[in-house]
């Protein structure tokens, strides 16, 4: 049986290490760590628990299909609710705004809240969505090693639509030229945490990643 290593338990070495052991290699997995989840993990102190990761997540049925891969209940290992409400903003100066997962309605209420033109924020959030459309099938259903990857339509497609992308530029210059309100440039900057990037240095092709907020959706799991 042939070997593989996986560097690294985290979500993602977890999920490579599932996947592998499903075709059927003898997986080893280091990890640093004395426990695995990576920022999946908690600690408790003074009779609180806290999250050390995100506490929200999107896309849950790449975490559901990991447990269907060896015919298990998702349901019976891993419990979430989708919300309604993505997460709040609270700035030194008493201004507050509650994010909408609802696509629309996060639109209406921050142009009103933020003062900036509704049509500037949908032009901003439609941008992001073709971001989407044109990468997630060369970064997420295909596999980067492999030639054909990069010989393939969709590929192809992406890169003639590069300047879609703005990866020659960073998440925060991107916000800055799409609001007035430095504000809404924060609320939006922020997304480059979702892997620990500083929106000062991340490319804006990141900004896609409150689509995925609005048209997938936001899941909460039960237990943090």
């Amino acid at each position: 049986m042939a070997k593989v290593l996986v560097i690294g338990a985290g979500i993602a070495g977890i999920a490579s290490a599932l996947r592998f052991r499903k075709k059927g290699y003898e997986v080893i997995v280091l990890e640093a760590n004395s426990y695995p989840g990576g920022k999946l993990h908690a600690k408790e102190q003074d009779g609180y628990r806290f999250d050390l990761g995100p506490s929200l997540f999107t896309m849950p049925h790449l975490v559901t299909e990991l447990f269907e891969l060896f015919n298990k209940q998702p349901k019976d290992h891993f419990q979430f609710k989708q919300k309604t409400n993505i997460c709040n903003y609270f700035w030194e100066d008493g201004h507050r705004f509650n994010a909408i997962s609802n696509k629309q309605d996060f639109i209406n209420t921050a142009a009103k809240s933020f003062n900036e033109p509704a049509e500037h924020i949908s032009k901003y959030i439609e941008r992001n969505k073709r971001k989407y459309d044109l990468t997630a099938s060369l970064f997420l259903e295909k596999s980067l090693h492999k030639l054909e990857t990069y010989l393939s339509r969709q590929t192809i497609h992406a890169i003639l639509q590069i300047g879609i992308l703005d990866v020659n530029s960073t998440l925060n210059k991107i916000n800055e030229r799409s609001f007035k309100n430095p504000k809404l440039v924060q609320l939006f900057n922020r997304y480059a945490t979702y892997n620990g990037s500083s929106p000062y240095q991340s490319p804006g092709i990141m900004s896609m990643i409150p689509h995925l907020e609005m048209d997938f959706g936001t899941f909460f799991p039960k237990g943090g």
